[in-house]
């Protein structure tokens, strides 16, 4: 209260008869956001801001026409701002407000979180020979899209990404190929070589939870994260808008009123737009942009984990390595386990469910319009990630595509004790010697595949002297006399 007191008096005996300059708040960490406030009298054209911590000027501006705006002090201290507003008959006057600046902001890194590259806190942030003020903006996208996949670690800060992905740095910016690539393989994240220009893929793609990074004018990366199917509007997420409404050619920038697209021609039009008077930029923010235009410039694939692995209390992205309807291998930051199958989750609804490719030949696997776009053996055992009328959405390597319900037996893991087995011949496991697996339970079925001794399978169930087994991502049938039951490790 006597801060507060001692404040409004200093104010009050400096501020001139018509400026005033309020900030919100008042008193902040380092790192927070202060929204500053210009009123002025009739006439009042331009304003210059000028930042001081203690005696020290931080920040002398030119004349600026923005009367609101925003800034971060970078340091705790005790802050002074002065706006001076020049009148268009030539008068000048002068108003000031002080801000207390103690401790730190703790960085969050929430899915909702837009990191904004041209506040001003980024200027002395190292990445490689540049700073991240200048040449983040891949930086910075890579960052928004892992806080939306759920990683919430320091380490996708994009200060800290700068310094792990230093290498990713060119010239030119930053090789967004290689960071892309690079940080899925830590992030578990699929991505591909080639960029997605087809327009029906691309919103396929965002329909279903996927991510892209990509250059959405030259010189700028944004994040695409969602599409409006009906009106063709694609969801971007900016970190610098301003270099994206300065360079934009053939394409509209929309925001949502009301419930409707509106087209904008500035960033200051877009609800929630903060200008910061330290850099002369807007803040990062979200807008729509036209479906067309985004295939057209090419995405470059971010698809989050489809498969979550119990960590903890809760459930963390995970690579699958092999899949059976008992145990699955996954590897979680690098490093491989098995963990029981029922324990996992994907799809919309995380519950696990299976699918086994029935039928007498290879099914075909197709996009959302029917399209085939791969072939997959019978009685491959898939992830249902989804289940609509008809047709069920399965991950097959890394492709996710539909296929028919006609094609498909739709089960759900193993409860239970998990039971093990290796293929054997008279009773021993090792050796050279293979065994046919079939695809029904009899010798007049036909020969899938021949497997060798040793092989480790899990045990389906029997019928007449056959077992059911599942192994490499498959459902197959072998004769009993050729598997010898083992012990899962640890149990």
């Amino acid at each position: 209260m006597a801060l507060m007191a001692a404040l409004a008096i200093w104010a009050a005996g400096t501020a001139a008869a018509e400026v005033r300059v309020t900030a919100s708040p008042t008193e902040v960490r380092a790192g927070g956001i202060v929204d500053v406030t210009v009123t002025a009298g009739e006439g009042a054209g331009k304003v210059v801001y000028t930042l001081k911590n203690g005696s020290q000027t931080v920040f002398q501006g030119e004349e600026d026409t923005h009367f609101q705006a925003s800034f971060r002090p970078r340091t705790e201290g005790e802050y002074t701002l002065e706006a001076e507003v020049t009148y268009g008959d030539g008068r000048t006057e002068t108003g000031a407000v002080r801000v207390q600046a103690a401790g730190f902001e703790d960085e969050d890194t929430k899915a909702e979180r837009i990191y904004s590259q041209k506040d001003g806190w980024w200027k002395d942030k190292k990445y490689s020979k540049s700073e991240l003020d200048n040449a983040g903006c891949a930086i910075f996208t890579l960052s928004h899209a892992l806080h939306r996949m759920g990683w919430t670690g320091e380490e996708t800060r994009p200060e800290n990404l700068a310094e792990t992905y230093r290498n990713c740095y060119t010239k030119n910016g930053t090789a967004n190929a290689r960071l892309v690539y690079n940080a899925g393989q830590v992030y578990g994240y699929t991505t591909k070589s080639l960029l997605q220009h087809d327009k029906a893929g691309l919103r396929e793609g965002l329909k279903n939870g996927d991510y892209y990074s990509f250059s959405i004018v030259l010189g700028h990366i944004a994040l695409m994260t969602g599409v409006d199917e009906k009106a063709g509007k694609v969801r971007i997420i900016d970190s610098a808008p301003s270099a994206t409404f300065e360079r934009i050619r053939k394409g509209k920038i929309y925001c949502l009123r009301d419930g409707e697209y509106a087209e904008v021609q500035d960033p200051g039009e877009i609800p929630g737009a903060r200008y910061y008077f330290e850099t002369g930029y807007y803040g990062g923010l979200e807008y729509y942009l036209d479906l067309e235009y985004c295939a057209r410039r090419g995405g470059r694939l971010i698809r989050p984990s489809w498969v979550l692995c119990p960590e903890g209390e809760g459930k963390i992205g995970a690579v699958m390595v092999s899949l059976t309807s008992g145990e699955s291998e996954v590897t979680v930051n690098g490093k491989t386990r098995t963990v029981l199958t029922r324990e996992l989750s994907w799809g919309e609804t995380g519950k696990p469910r299976l699918a086994v490719v029935t039928g007498r030949k290879n099914v075909r696997l197709t996009d959302e319009a029917g399209r085939r776009i791969a072939s997959v053996p019978i009685c491959t055992v898939l992830p249902v990630l989804r289940e609509e009328e008809g047709r069920i959405l399965v991950m097959h390597e890394d492709q996710r595509g539909y296929l028919s319900l006609e094609d498909a037996e739709v089960t759900d893991p193993l409860e239970g004790e998990i039971r093990h087995a290796k293929i054997s011949v008279n009773g021993s496991t090792s050796g050279r010697a293979t065994v046919k697996l079939r695809f029904g339970p009899s010798e007049k079925e036909r020969v899938a595949e021949n497997w060798k001794t040793g092989t480790e399978v899990i045990l389906i169930r029997q019928e007449n002297d056959f077992w059911q087994i599942e192994a490499r991502g498959r459902r197959l049938w072998i004769q009993q006399d050729y598997v010898t039951e083992t012990q899962a490790e640890g149990t």
